[in-house]
């Protein structure tokens, strides 16, 4: 952006991953474009069937850019990032999922929470809505007004421009591919002591998986066996990462992924899938490979509604 270019209205630009995209994408455009200064949908690889949804985007308003071949949502995001930042270079970036659904006043919230941490003296990187549909309440714990918010979603999160970059040089890390892309921002921002807070009263609709159970007993969210490949590959990656500056996150990350395994080995079918998954992603993981699964197909597999997420849930 040269220095005689106007500066962003409200320094906020929206990046949507998209993927085998339906309605619901166009209606998110049309949520976010009177909310930020830009929209930018970055379809990851999905063809020809996805012109439709894309065009209707852009009538939107939303610049839309395509990847001729999936490459992970950490890629896509990191391709809206760059052009963006080549368009408005605002100070926030919006990370959107192509399924989430995000009210008026949504940025307004997190921007207001922002500006009041700040007041507070927190040096503020990350912001998400107090409430996330199929999460629950995001928040971990209050200093004076400000809520704290626990890891957050990538959906709805809003990420400072000047975060320390991901390993490569960029704000996402696109070797994680898909599943830890949060976990990543979310420990970048706290192991270098900046505050991750949550927005009161934002609320977030996002679907995050499959869910077993409901009625009286346990309510379980859980994920096509495919992603367990990803969630351990990259735990492993994260650990090794970050393990000895937040070795209180990477205990309790290990601690809740076995739990996990162990309530959807008795309660959801396809639990041999999801062993072998989980057991050859974390041998990956140990010797360093990153990227698409190379024993799959390199796609994200699942179309319309995957959690992006890094981990399964019980509720």
């Amino acid at each position: 952006m040269s220095s005689d270019a106007p500066g962003p209205l409200r320094g906020v630009a929206a990046v949507v991953s998209s993927y085998h995209p339906d309605a619901r994408l166009t209606d998110l455009c049309t949520a976010l474009a009177g909310q930020v200064d830009l929209v930018v949908v970055v379809d990851d690889g999905t063809g020809d069937e996805a012109d439709a949804v894309l065009a209707d985007c852009a009538a939107a308003g939303a610049v839309v850019v395509r990847h001729p071949r999936n490459r992970g949502i950490g890629a896509a995001l990191g391709t809206g990032v760059a052009h963006a930042d080549a368009a408005v270079a605002p100070a926030w970036y919006l990370t959107v999922d192509q399924d989430s659904a995000l009210p008026g006043g949504y940025v307004d919230a997190l921007l207001a929470a922002a500006d009041g941490a700040r007041a507070a003296g927190l040096d503020v990187a990350l912001v998400g809505p107090e409430h996330v549909e199929d999460v629950g309440s995001r928040v971990a714990g209050r200093r004076g007004d400000v809520l704290l918010s626990r890891e957050p979603l990538q959906s709805g999160l809003l990420v400072a421009a000047d975060l320390s970059p991901a390993p490569g040089g960029s704000l996402l890390d696109a070797d994680l591919f898909i599943d830890g892309v949060d976990t990543d921002l979310y420990l970048r921002a706290r192991t270098t002591g900046r505050a991750v807070v949550a927005a009161a009263g934002a609320k977030l609709g996002h679907r995050l998986g499959t869910v077993a159970g409901g009625g009286r007993g346990p309510r379980l969210v859980h994920a096509a066996p495919f992603r367990y490949y990803y969630i351990a590959r990259n735990r492993v990656h994260l650990v090794r990462r970050y393990g000895r500056r937040a070795p209180g996150w990477a205990v309790g990350a290990v601690l809740r992924d076995v739990r996990h395994l162990a309530v959807t080995t008795l309660l959801v079918p396809g639990r041999r899938a999801r062993w072998r998954a989980t057991l050859r992603g974390a041998a990956d993981g140990l010797r360093g490979i990153v990227g698409p699964d190379p024993q799959g197909p390199g796609t994200r597999q699942s179309p319309p509604s995957r959690p992006e997420h890094d981990a399964p849930r019980e509720r």
